[in-house]
């Protein structure tokens, strides 16, 4: 069958001959094929655009390799050498201050290199136990290379050697660099609950947290735990045998660290004339302060009560010490979490 040059290609093929059709029909025609040719043209951009992303995301992630690449060379030659605890062990500055704002960097930031003691090869010394501080040392060598999509893995660190690698951590100022924040600041006990996947009111009963009370009165010791969740007791309270003084609670966080910003404590109603303490001593790891709210019948919570700044630390305990009875509710920590040693 021959081909007749009459009758238009592609999507007018349907339509009737040009010859035939009407000024209302071609303008149709031409409308239908220039709305096909703009969602093509429009589809196209698109699909450009989305290139174009791609293409931006590969050369922020040439450029952040280039850079890294950069201050690697810059510092290759600056190499400092170390004994640790009697054994000798090499590294970069660039290295040593990668935590900013650390002890650690500091010590190496160039300012202080003259205070250094060093051993008769004139490397610096460290009196530190070498296998805690390898560690330490490889988990930033590692975090140098890290990227968001696979981050530097924490060190493994056996169960004997966990007091030690903590307690050089806290004193270098790594903790919130090696142990970022896993949760914004906000209710403590809600953010461990939400973290664990399990109820805020169980958090005793999940291995997350214990709560000791220097003597016991009110709800049995197993319910305790209700204190901390999302709100409390009602009309019943956690409180220490009324007349043993002083009252103490400390809740211990068993794979969490935590640092306080704020608490919110709330009294029962009934027993507040008699057995609330309008002030407490608060220990927040090996720092403490006073603190003091007039409960009343007409003020039975606290509300947010800000404590002082802890700077960087994050402990692993909390205590009230009451020089009086206390007849607690609720109990709320307001602060920023992070995770134990693995």
């Amino acid at each position: 069958m021959e081909h007749d040059a009459r009758r238009p290609d592609g999507p007018l093929a349907n339509s009737p001959l040009l010859s035939e059709a009407s000024y209302e029909q071609l303008a149709q025609m031409v409308s239908v094929r220039l709305s096909q040719d703009c969602k093509h043209a429009e589809q196209r951009l698109k699909e450009i655009e989305v290139e174009e992303q791609v293409l931006d995301g590969k050369r922020a992630v040439l450029e952040d390799m280039e850079k890294k690449v950069v201050e690697m060379t810059d510092q290759f030659d600056d190499i400092v050498e170390l004994n640790v605890g009697g054994q000798p062990m090499s590294t970069t500055r660039s290295v040593l201050c990668l935590a900013e704002g650390s002890l650690l960097a500091g010590m190496f930031s160039g300012n202080f290199d003259s205070g250094h003691k060093r051993d008769k090869e004139g490397r610096i010394f460290l009196d530190v136990d070498p296998p805690v501080f390898a560690r330490v040392l490889s988990h930033l060598r590692l975090s140098r290379i890290a990227t968001p999509e696979c981050p530097a893995p924490l060190p493994h660190v056996p169960e004997d050697l966990k007091p030690e690698y903590d307690m050089m951590i806290k004193y270098l100022g790594l903790e919130s660099f090696m142990y970022p924040v896993i949760a914004n600041s906000g209710n403590i006990f809600q953010s461990i609950a939400e973290l664990a996947g399990v109820c805020q009111g169980k958090l005793q009963t999940n291995d997350l947290v214990k709560i000791t009370l220097s003597t016991t009165g009110g709800v049995p010791a197993t319910n305790h735990e209700e204190v901390l969740g999302p709100t409390g007791f009602h009309e019943r309270s956690m409180e220490n045998s009324y007349g043993a003084l002083p009252g103490v609670v400390t809740i211990r966080f068993l794979k969490h660290r935590v640092k306080v910003e704020a608490m919110e404590l709330r009294a029962k109603l009934a027993d507040i004339p008699a057995h609330m303490s309008n002030h407490w001593d608060f220990l927040h790891g090996t720092d403490y302060i006073v603190m003091n709210f007039a409960f009343s019948r007409q003020a039975v919570s606290t509300g947010r009560l800000p404590v002082p700044n802890f700077g960087r630390q994050y402990v692993d305990e909390v205590q009230w010490s009451f020089p009086r009875d206390f007849c607690l509710e609720h109990i709320v920590l307001h602060g920023r979490v992070i995770s134990k040693t693995p």
